[in-house]
């Protein structure tokens, strides 16, 4: 029997087996795919608490984990024993984490939410006034207008345009804002199911710091008992690569979301724009999401100023382009280096495909998850070329002509 399991023909019968039943799996997702996401999304429900706390303990890690380094050094000679030295180490840096944690979210919802309430209210009183600012402006131009005609067709247009705008703001903005809040109070915020969720995420989040050691452990004993070493040490390298691609990015991320809406608020304060925590800190929760972030935050906080002072946003504008151009050329590549791996064409690509799939958290995870992929694609590959005793370089397989001014020389000079 054991020979069987081990002759050649049982694994390829064994591989197309399993290629044929992901197939018919994958067949039958597509065919029932509003089922299966239905009954994907009841077990995401579900485990929501476990996902909560994973990724708050993901997030905390690094400060658990410096912590609890620095705090044993100092108290390891004060305990008795070291056991006890690192377990009181762990729970004060168990402490900390949630403080900072609870102390983050807290402190944005009562610096943001009094912010966004003002913002709407100055946008309603300011309306009126905007629209009437902007119709003296378009009787001044049209009555300086040679062609009548002309001049009278804006006018009734514009007419038009404002008793629409007016009817929209009545009866379809005004409502529409008070069922957003209606539905966002009643179905995030006062849901006690929520509520529950979050705590239980929290506690999960605790145990995930104190325990992930062991958590560890057991899974590399699983894993070792399930495949041969060799196996077991590349699942291994792969969960080491995907936590570092993950770890440093998502980490360097927020630190370098942080630093940009630090310097947006300074700069909106310096030059006085309307609103300047509610904008930055939009500036600076969109900036996560790579190479369209800082423009997604850009246009609800545009139109926001916009209400207030047209060249004001303008302004506004200015500064989004400048502050994107110093994350990208100066922070971004100082505090996350090339912890990605990927080229800017891989980056831009990554977020259109998995944004498309998975919405804004695909846009955030999508340029980590990718380059796990791109990795171990070009791993792959190389190795194939190496056992076909090719080279497995890129620049090998360029081909250059007279257009290509100087590459040749420059890829010889490098190899000299």
């Amino acid at each position: 029997m054991r020979k069987l399991f081990e002759s050649k023909y049982f694994k390829i019968g064994l591989t197309f087996f399993a290629a044929g039943a992901l197939l018919i799996i994958l067949f039958q997702m597509v065919t029932a795919f509003s089922g299966f996401r239905h009954g994907l999304q009841s077990v995401i429900r579900v485990i929501s608490p476990f996902i909560y706390g994973f990724v708050m303990a993901y997030l905390l890690n690094p400060v658990y984990n410096f912590v609890t380094r620095n705090l044993y050094k100092l108290t390891k000679n004060t305990f008795k024993t070291h056991k006890r030295a690192f377990g009181f180490s762990k729970a004060i840096a168990t402490i900390v984490a949630l403080v900072i944690f609870l102390g983050v979210v807290i402190g944005l919802m009562a610096l943001v939410i009094p912010q966004i309430v003002s913002s709407i209210t100055g946008i309603i009183d300011a309306m009126p006034g905007r629209m009437a600012q902007l119709n003296t402006l378009i009787v001044r131009i049209t009555s300086n207008m040679e062609n009548r005609e002309i001049a009278a067709q804006i006018m009734e247009f514009w007419e038009n345009a404002e008793d629409r705008i007016i009817d929209w703001a009545k009866d379809t903005l005004m409502p529409g804002l008070g069922v957003i809040m209606q539905k966002i109070s009643s179905r995030v915020i006062l849901t006690l199911k929520t509520l529950l969720n979050l705590i239980i995420g929290v506690i999960v989040c605790v145990y995930f710091l104190n325990g992930k050691d062991k958590f560890k452990a057991q899974i590399k004993k699983v894993i070792t008992a399930l495949f041969r070493r060799d196996t077991a040490n590349e699942i291994f390298e792969f969960g080491n690569y995907a936590h570092h691609a993950f770890g440093g990015f998502i980490t360097g991320k927020i630190i370098d979301s942080i630093i940009i809406g630090v310097i947006c608020f300074i700069s909106m304060s310096i030059f006085r724009l309307p609103y300047p925590l509610l904008i930055s800190v939009i500036v600076g929760v969109t900036n996560i999401i790579p190479f369209f972030g800082p423009f997604i935050g850009a246009v609800p906080s545009a139109l926001i100023i916009l209400m207030v002072s047209p060249i004001q946003a303008l302004y506004f504008l200015i500064l989004v382009i400048i502050l994107q151009q110093l994350d990208g050329n100066i922070i971004g590549p100082a505090i996350l280096g090339n912890s990605t791996g990927l080229s800017s064409f891989w980056v831009l690509f990554s977020i259109v495909i998995f944004g498309g799939l998975f919405g804004p958290v695909g846009m955030i995870i999508g340029v980590p998850v990718f380059a796990v992929i791109y990795y171990y694609a070009g791993k792959w590959i190389r190795k194939r070329l190496r056992n076909k005793g090719l080279e497995d370089r890129t620049e090998e397989y360029e081909e250059y002509n007279e257009y290509d001014f100087g590459r040749k020389e420059i890829r010889d000079e490098k190899d000299r």
